[in-house]
């Protein structure tokens, strides 16, 4: 399972595409949630296609939020 761990990693990390550190993977198994938040909705899907394409993963959850650079500077705490 460490092997199947770095290589999803290793696959989220040369995807140019996809933010270095916003979006984490968990590996459970054979099976991965990918969590994070990313300004463009292509992102998540790349980021969701290049796990699975990583051998020996069986199923992807995909809870990467899509959220405009603007809404990423801004505080979440409510006015």
């Amino acid at each position: 399972m460490a092997d199947l761990r770095a290589d999803v990693a290793n696959a989220l990390y040369w995807d140019l595409a996809i933010p270095r550190y916003r979006v984490t993977a968990e590996v459970d198994r054979d099976l991965v949630t990918l969590r994070g938040v990313v300004e463009r909705a292509y992102q998540r899907s790349c980021a969701e296609a290049d796990v699975r394409r990583v051998p020996g993963v069986i199923g992807v959850r995909n809870e990467i939020a899509v959220r405009a650079a603007q809404d990423l500077s801004q505080p979440t705490v409510p006015a």
